[in-house]
């Protein structure tokens, strides 16, 4: 790590722009925050181009100011193409003020728009793939218009072509990118490991933090929820996140008779006090690139249940941090939640050992990753 720091310093202070739009803050934009902080750990400058953000984002904003990182803010607020549109100019601006070395992006869409920004001024370009829209679409194809598809698929191929390098946010994006006939690495997302390594879990609740949605696979968990109270009826299943599928969600939780243990909550910014009343943390997904919520999950201290798709593979190590179980097998699943409920020492075990595997995606280990690419991509002729 120290070797790293005195090749930059022997070379120069590498400066890297990364973009937002601060009405939103998604999974791909919660790691790219938590990259930007890693990142000045090792002497580089990030630099974040943002619209102006919205409330609930400001502690988010202001720990970027904490570390001295520089924001550089519109003065308004954008709707849809418009956002777009000052997203392009604006790059052109700050890539050629700040003198940019390396534009990242980590988005579909901006992947194109800051893209052909850094390309037009002959800066290195580096894209880490979040998702693929093609599945996702095919996953989810209501939750699209026809523009909304026809753009993402033009985004996502010209994004891809314009990267001087493709990062996967887990080594299974990075393989399921060969499909493309596109060469990436695969770097896990970083998490907040210092604010969710702070939690002191010791609850009795079932939690599962995930949108209410098909690709989440929610109502595997309560069918799985309705085997476990028969033998545990003082157990409660507590799902966060809201979306579209919650009154489909809470039909089914009635017709299994489970509704008076089962708690529905919406999108909750003080996610830690969910987490600290919980004994186990499950994430049923049908698709999960990564799956930061569940590496969050491993740094409160808590045994960690997931479906064997994507990312999530490589999260959990079975047996040590937690189980995993095959998509849709709601008895594979009540099996291994029982398992742990009824198993305090196994709970205990595996508690120290979740916090101490969580450390693999802290933002200083995943931003030295980062730092040999931006070295990499930099040397390059």
């Amino acid at each position: 790590m120290n070797e790293v720091k005195v090749v930059i310093k022997a070379v120069k202070k590498i400066r890297v722009l990364f973009t937002a739009s601060g009405s939103h803050i998604g999974g791909a934009a919660m790691a790219m925050f938590h990259l930007m902080l890693g990142l000045t750990s090792f002497d580089v400058e990030p630099i974040l181009l943002s619209t102006i953000p919205k409330q609930e984002y400001l502690r988010l904003y202001q720990r970027l100011r904490a570390k001295n990182i520089k924001i550089v803010l519109s003065n308004f607020s954008f709707k849809s193409l418009l956002y777009w549109v000052w997203l392009f100019f604006s790059s052109l601006r700050v890539i050629k003020k700040y003198k940019i070395d390396i534009v990242h992006c980590h988005g579909t869409k901006e992947a194109l728009v800051v893209g052909l920004a850094a390309k037009l001024l002959k800066r290195r370009l580096v894209y880490t793939v979040e998702g693929d829209p093609n599945l996702e679409i095919s996953i989810s194809p209501h939750n699209y218009t026809l523009f909304d598809k026809l753009l993402l698929k033009f985004s996502w191929n010209i994004g891809l072509k314009l990267a001087d390098k493709i990062v996967g946010c887990s080594n299974w994006m990075a393989e399921h990118l060969k499909k493309y006939n596109v060469k990436a690495v695969g770097i896990p997302n970083p998490i907040d490991y210092e604010r969710f390594s702070r939690i002191t879990a010791h609850g009795s609740n079932i939690v599962c933090i995930a949108r209410f949605e098909k690709v989440k696979n929610i109502e595997t968990l309560i069918m799985a929820a309705s085997e476990i109270l028969k033998k545990n009826p003082d157990v409660k299943l507590v799902l966060v996140g809201g979306g579209r599928q919650e009154k489909k969600l809470r039909a089914l939780a009635e017709e299994l008779a489970i509704s008076d243990n089962v708690e529905f909550q919406g999108f909750r910014p003080d996610v830690e006090k969910i987490l600290e009343d919980a004994a186990i943390f499950v994430l049923p997904s049908i698709y999960e690139p990564f799956g930061m919520v569940a590496a969050e999950a491993l740094a409160s201290g808590l045994p960690v249940i997931v479906s064997r798709v994507g990312g999530l593979r490589e999260i959990v190590r079975e047996g040590l941090n937690g189980f995993s179980f095959n998509p849709r097998d709601w008895h594979e699943l009540s099996e291994k939640m029982l398992l742990l409920l009824e198993d305090q020492k196994l709970r205990e075990e595996m508690k120290n050992k979740a916090r101490e595997s969580a450390k693999d995606f802290s933002p200083e280990n995943v931003a030295l990753k980062y730092l040999r690419v931006y070295l990499n991509v930099l040397c390059r002729n």
